[in-house]
């Protein structure tokens, strides 16, 4: 449905992950960048500036949803007080940018409740990205195949999912195992019948 609002989730980091689409669509996905590894603060603030700006005026996103970062009481010994002024930071600077473009509808998810809502909990460590990451490799958002199966391109699609439910929840895609399963079935379904078909179109070229 055309008329569903275009959401755009963003991971936000030096290194960061964001996924965009409509309720109930399949979603585009990525990480990249803000600057280049070791560069000053600035740098990061400034390219994820222009990032957003071009997100706007390419996908004319109608809502912005943003990562939040953790409490300084949590990663306090875990990160250096750059890299926290970093990841505090870039929130400001993305709303900063999208109000200057007259985009006011920006908000920001927590990771406990964007994991909860897309896993069923909130491990520590590495474990929660695992497991978000497998998930959307069974709901079909990434594939084996694909350049880009970073764990930051995946939390940012869990939080996407995660802002689906939140701002339009009749409309978002279901993620219970129930229709996980159902989709891999359809996808191995899929992939059985091209192959078959495959087949079939070198056997013709042979005659």
């Amino acid at each position: 449905m055309t008329n569903l609002p275009k959401i755009l989730f963003i991971d936000a980091a030096t290194k960061f992950g964001w996924a965009r689409g409509r309720p109930g669509d399949c979603p585009e996905s990525g990480s990249g960048r803000f600057a280049s590894e070791g560069a000053s603060q600035g740098a990061v603030a400034w390219g994820a500036m222009r990032w957003i700006a071009a997100q706007i005026k390419e996908f004319e996103p109608d809502e912005i949803v943003i990562e939040a970062p953790l409490p300084a009481s949590i990663v306090n010994g875990k990160t250096s007080l750059a890299t926290q002024e970093i990841l505090m930071g870039l929130p400001f600077a993305v709303q900063g940018m999208a109000f200057g473009m007259n985009m006011f509808r920006v908000s920001v998810a927590r990771v406990a409740k964007i994991r909860a809502h897309f896993i069923g909990s909130n491990p520590k460590g590495d474990v929660g990205k695992e497991k978000t990451w497998r998930k959307c490799m069974a709901l079909g958002w990434i594939s084996a195949t694909d350049e880009d199966l970073s764990n930051d391109r995946t939390d940012a699609l869990a939080g996407w999912h995660y802002a689906c439910t939140v701002i339009s929840p009749k409309h978002a895609q279901p993620i219970d195992d129930l229709f996980v399963k159902a989709e891999q079935r359809r996808r191995q379904a899929e992939q059985a019948a091209q192959r078959e078909t495959d087949a079939l179109d070198q056997v013709r070229r042979l005659f």
